[in-house]
């Protein structure tokens, strides 16, 4: 039914020696989207703050 590329999860993360860029890639990435978010979040909330406060 499903095939795997790797028989355990320690080759998964190992990756014949490119685990550690390609897990460090996905850190970076997750890191990058979630300051983005965080950061979008927080000037929403300063806008909406002095859009009500200027009404």
């Amino acid at each position: 039914m499903f095939d795997f590329a790797f028989n355990s999860i320690g080759e998964a993360i190992y990756m014949n020696g490119h685990g550690i860029y390609v897990w460090s890639v996905v850190i970076l990435v997750l890191i990058s989207l979630l300051s983005f978010f965080i950061g979008y979040n927080l000037k929403i909330k300063k806008l909406k703050k002095k859009f009500n406060e200027s009404n």
